[in-house]
Formats: C-alpha cells, sequence, structure tokens
C-alpha cells in the first residue's frame, strides 16, 4: 500500500488547497466524501425555499463538485442517491407525473428521506435545508417546464427526444442555487461551509472502526472505494472487491476484509489526491495514466514530454545550435529544479491503465528521492539526443483571437509517444502503442537500456521514405537518428554527434551520406523545374539500403539528364559533385559491393550530410545572383 501512503501524505501536505481551482484545472484538490459530476440543469432558491429561476448549463462549466457517500459514488445500478445534487428521477418529486416509470416515486422517497436526515443533525446547513424545503413541495418538474427549460409533448409528458449535453432530458443532472442577503457564494457546490457540513455530518454515521492497512491506524474502514479517477466518465477502481461469487479473492480469504482494509479517510484522501494530479499534471495516453509527482506538490520535470518541455517558452523558440550549447541549456534548466528536489524530496512516478472497464491497475511505480530522480531525467535528455523539426508551438492570436502556431526546431529526446509512433506507425493499434510507451518508462525513470526491437522497428521505417509523406519521414528520420544515438552509446559505447563528422570511415555513414548528396543534387534540379515528384534516391533509398553497390549504379545514371540540366540553366552544382567524390573515395570498394542491409548508422549519415548542405546554402555559402540568376561558391568553400 506504499501508493497510498505517498497519495495520502501528498493530500495532507497539499490540504490547504482543498476546494481552490487553479486557472489551468478542470477540478481543485476535493474534500473527502466529495466528487464530480457533470450537471445539465441549475436551479436557483431563496434562503426561504421559494423557487426563483432555472437555466440549461453551458457544457464548459459543466463539472460540479458535489457531496457522494459510499453507496452512491460506486452505484452502477439500484436506488443509491447522492446526498444533495442529483438526476431529475431522485430530486423530483412530480418526476412520475411527467415521465412514464414506475420507480420515479421510489427513487424521490429515499433521496428526500436522506437530505432530511442530513438537515435534522447537529451538523444541517442552512442553505442545504432551503434545497429541502423546495422539493419537498414536489413541483420541481413543473417549474422547470414552466421556465421552458425542460420541454414536454401534447400528451404533457417529457419528450425523451430532447437532448441535454450528452443525454436525453429526463436524465437531466441538477445543482442549485440558493442566494441569500450578504452571502457572496450562491453555488451550493463551491460552498465550503456547505461542503464541511456534510463531511462531518456523514463521519458522525461512521461508527465501526478497524485496522487501516494503509496508515496503520483504527479507524472507520470502507469497503466500496472511488471509481472516476481517470475522468469523469470513469468507472475502473484501484480497489475492489464486490466479485463474491467468482475467485477474486476465494481460496486465499473467506472474506474481501482479510484481502485489503483501508480507512474510509484514508482511502478518500489518497484517491482524491490521484485525481487532482492527473488533472493537473498527468500524462494521458488513451486509457493510459502516467503521473508524475512530489509528496509537497514541487515543481518537477515531466517524464513523459520531450526535451522542448523542459525549457521556458521564450527558448523553445531559440533552438541550440550545437550538442555542447544544448547541454549547456539543459544543465541549466535541472538546475532550475534542484531548489525544491533534493535527497530530502520525496517523488513518485505512477502508471495507471484498465485491463476491463472496472478495473484500474498500476503498470509502473517507483519511489525516488529529488536528486535521483534529476540525475535520470539529465541522462534520458542528454543521450537520447537530436535535432527535430515537427514540433508546433503556440505563438500569439490572431485577429479573430485563435491561437496561432508556429513551427520550431528542438534539440533533444523526443517524447514516448512520439517514439512509439515513429516506430510503428499511427496506424498502430492503441495497444501496441501504449504497451511501448510503457517499456519507454523504465529507460527514462530506471536508466534501463533501451530495447533494441523498438530501434529496429524506426530504423525499418525510417528507410522507406515513400511509404509516409515528406513531414511525416522527416519526423520519424529524425527520432530514429536519436534511438540509433542511443542505442549504440549504450551498447558499444560509441558517442555519434549531431554535426556531420567527415571523419567518420564506417561504411553504413558513408553510404547515408552518399545518398543525401545524390538526394540534393536531383532535388535541385526538380526546383529549377518545378517539379514537386520526388527524387530517385528517395523512391529507391529502401532499396539502396538493402543492396548499396548495384542501387547505387542505377541512381547515379539517373541522375546524369538532372546535371545536365543544371549545366543548361547555369547552375553551379560542381561543389555537390566534388562532395560526392570526396565521399566515394572513403568508402572501401571491396566492402562496399558486398555490404548488404545497412543499419541505423546509414540514416545517421544520410541526416547529418542533409543538415550540412541546408546550412551551407542558408549561411549564404551558396548564394543568388540578384543581375543573373546564377549561384556562385567562394574557392575556399568548394572544400566543404
Amino acid at each position: 500500500m506504499s501508493w497510498m501512503k505517498k497519495l495520502y501524505a501528498t493530500y495532507e501536505n497539499c490540504e490547504s488547497m482543498v476546494g481552490k481551482k487553479a486557472a489551468d484545472e478542470k477540478t481543485p484538490l476535493l474534500p473527502i466524501a466529495h466528487s464530480t459530476q457533470n450537471a445539465q440543469l441549475e436551479v436557483s432558491l431563496d434562503i426561504n425555499g421559494n423557487f426563483r429561476n432555472a437555466s440549461i448549463i453551458d457544457k464548459k462549466d459543466a463539472v460540479t463538485i458535489i457531496p457522494v457517500n459510499e453507496d452512491s459514488s460506486s452505484r452502477s445500478s439500484g436506488v443509491a442517491p447522492h446526498p444533495l445534487f442529483d438526476k431529475l428521477q431522485y430530486v423530483a418529486g412530480d418526476y412520475a407525473q411527467f415521465v412514464d416509470t414506475k420507480k420515479g416515486e421510489v427513487f424521490f422517497e429515499k433521496y428526500i428521506k436522506q437530505l432530511e436526515d442530513w438537515c435534522s443533525s447537529p451538523f444541517k446547513n442552512k442553505k442545504v435545508c432551503a434545497i429541502l424545503t423546495y422539493l419537498q413541495k414536489g413541483i420541481l418538474i413543473s417549474d422547470l417546464v414552466e421556465q421552458k427549460v425542460l420541454q414536454c409533448r401534447e400528451d404533457g409528458k417529457l419528450n425523451p427526444a430532447i437532448k441535454l449535453d450528452v443525454g436525453s432530458q429526463c436524465d437531466a443532472f441538477v445543482r442549485f442555487r440558493v442566494n441569500v442577503v450578504g452571502d457572496n457564494e450562491s453555488a451550493i457546490w463551491l460552498d465550503q461551509d456547505v461542503q464541511d457540513s456534510f463531511i462531518k455530518y456523514y463521519i458522525s454515521l461512521q461508527k465501526n472502526k478497524e485496522l487501516c492497512y494503509a496508515s496503520g491506524q483504527e479507524m472507520s474502514c470502507s469497503e466500496k472505494h472511488p471509481a472516476k479517477i481517470r475522468n469523469a466518465a470513469d468507472k475502473a477502481k484501484l480497489i475492489s472487491g464486490n466479485d463474491t461469487s467468482g475467485f477474486t479473492y476465494r481460496g486465499r480469504f473467506s472474506d474481501k476484509g482479510q484481502a485489503v482494509n483501508v480507512g474510509y479517510e484514508t482511502s478518500q484522501k489518497a484517491h482524491n489526491a490521484l485525481k487532482w494530479l492527473i488533472d493537473k499534471q498527468g500524462y494521458k495516453n488513451y486509457d493510459q495514466v502516467i503521473v508524475t509527482w512530489g509528496t509537497k506538490n514541487q515543481n518537477i520535470p515531466p517524464v513523459y514530454g520531450d526535451s522542448s518541455e523542459l525549457f521556458a517558452d521564450e527558448e523553445r523558440l531559440t533552438s541550440p545550435s550545437t550538442s555542447e550549447e544544448f547541454a549547456k541549456r539543459l544543465s541549466t534548466a535541472i538546475s532550475g529544479y534542484k531548489c525544491d528536489l533534493d535527497n530530502k524530496a520525496e517523488l513518485v512516478v505512477m502508471g495507471l491503465d484498465s485491463a476491463t472497464t472496472g478495473r484500474l491497475s498500476i503498470i509502473y511505480y517507483r519511489e525516488l528521492n529529488g536528486s535521483e530522480f534529476l540525475e535520470r531525467i539529465k541522462y534520458w535528455h542528454s543521450t537520447c539526443v537530436w535535432r527535430h523539426t515537427y514540433k508546433f508551438i503556440v505563438d500569439g492570436v490572431d485577429e479573430k483571437g485563435k491561437p496561432k502556431y508556429k513551427q520550431i526546431t528542438f534539440v533533444g529526446a523526443p517524447a514516448p509517444k512520439d517514439i512509439a509512433l515513429a516506430a510503428f506507425g499511427s496506424k498502430a493499434s492503441d495497444k501496441l502503442i501504449k504497451a511501448t510507451v510503457e517499456r519507454i518508462l523504465p529507460c527514462i525513470v530506471d536508466r534501463a537500456r533501451f530495447p533494441y526491437d523498438i530501434v529496429n522497428a524506426a530504423v525499418s521505417r525510417a528507410k522507406n521514405p515513400i511509404s509516409m509523406e515528406r513531414f511525416e519521414w522527416e519526423k520519424v528520420r529524425s527520432i530514429t537518428c536519436a534511438l540509433v544515438r542511443k542505442y549504440r552509446l549504450e551498447r558499444f559505447e560509441e558517442e555519434w554527434s549531431m554535426e556531420l563528422d567527415k571523419k567518420v570511415t564506417d561504411t553504413n555513414y558513408l553510404c547515408g551520406r552518399l545518398l543525401a548528396v545524390a538526394d540534393e543534387i536531383e532535388g535541385w534540379a526538380l526546383y529549377e523545374m518545378k517539379d514537386k515528384r520526388e527524387t530517385n534516391a528517395i523512391r529507391l533509398f529502401e532499396r539502396f539500403a538493402q543492396n548499396p553497390s548495384k542501387t547505387w549504379g542505377i541512381i547515379v545514371k539517373k541522375l546524369i539528364p538532372y546535371e545536365i540540366k543544371l549545366t543548361k540553366l547555369g547552375r553551379n552544382y560542381k561543389w555537390l559533385l566534388d562532395l560526392r567524390e570526396e565521399i566515394s573515395q572513403k568508402i572501401n570498394f571491396d566492402e562496399f559491393n558486398t555490404f548488404k542491409n545497412l543499419d541505423g548508422r546509414f540514416i545517421l549519415g544520410f541526416d547529418c550530410q542533409k543538415k550540412e548542405i541546408h546550412d551551407v546554402i542558408s549561411n549564404k555559402k551558396v548564394t543568388k545572383s540578384s543581375s543573373n540568376k546564377t549561384e556562385s561558391i567562394n574557392s575556399e568553400e568548394e572544400e566543404i
């Protein structure tokens, strides 16, 4: 139960934040005995329980904090009313008059009896009593119809075809406001006095005390634990033992209390802390959730993001130009977290996923101190690093107030999900993507070696550019380079630079450089011809990787017409031909003729050479003449 103790400690440390919602949060840290529900109708009353008005709630404002008890928080069928806010069938005494059902009175009777008990207790609240006074009149739907909030058919019954948000108006969830002179908070779901009133009332109902396995203290224990952990519609639970006829615990224990016994307050605080953390800073990948937190709510670097997320917004717009510059910026970013994270800081990384609709499992769990965590984050981002151009960030708004996006170049490690998509493609199953992200997580948090099969899958996709759009291939290629670099470092202790290394004599790397030059020569000619088709180097990319010597002869022959075209246009491309010759002379001829199936270093060589050529052009080492539209190159630059 270590995870529950850490979450309980987090709640205790952050108790001052209970009920206070930040601007970027959907829900605040919830009080115990409370949950959230999307409401569709809002009814306003005065302090005497008189109806004032009603309205349909905007979807953006639908999330409502509601009091719950053990039965109502885990209800899936049967009659289990919430203590205050609920669906029409519970809160409307005239529900049976407007809806064809025999159970309307049963739902209302149980709800109103429960509300009467609260209002007759020493912990009653005057606003709640006003709601009770109104609902006892049994005219809620009549008032809503009169206000034209609900609509009836010709026979006087509610029209079930009318939809409110996600369901029929007959199933609408209702919340209340009570207006009191001198009280600025009319919204009952945000009133802390109402929340405290219910908590005291509900705790007073709990009598029997047992040993809580999580805290080690004697307290009232719970058999029904909260759901809605990942989102408001989530039915899966972390702790559940309602299978009395199957084999959940039979054969090991005589009853579920022997398997696990958790105090009500412990469970409530732990689950509410987990919901809050997931909403505030959790990473969601389909049904999979990964959340990292400090027990004192410290600011921590993200585990599941790419390197650009470590830096401030203004830093993201200026990408480091060299590996050394990135290393310095990374060290500075990590140092910024060290103020809160030291050897005494308690950090937790927790992964959750659901095997079935009702069962949620912990797929990954680690506890680390602050210094250890930062060291592992830094290692990941400094070893799985490459130059990427696929990311977009918000850069202001347009004249209509809509966000504008800017494509950025960033140096660093890609996000785990981007790695999974690069390796297996966007058409891969959700199950495969989730499993891959789960396998990558220990590489970040535990400093485990990166799995070779993921690297190999990425290399295979990067070798097949014609199977995807150009933007997607460039993303796959840069991510593959990062993975190959990390793999070669961990398995062979090889240091591969993001910059072109002209001293490298490895045939895989040189073949990549050679193909990049061929791609640029033909690409240059196609650009001048205003032809948008792919070059032969790209179309024969995969074939070249399988059999470079045989395919290279074909590519060279296909380049001849484009070289002639550039010559006729007066374009100076001689430096590219010289570069091709320079690379060819470095390749061992005998080895080249027998080489098959180039490995990941081939992708490194291709990417580095492309970047080098583009840098030459962008730095105006090759410049266009405004007079004759020809291109020239300085004599000292021809050596490139």
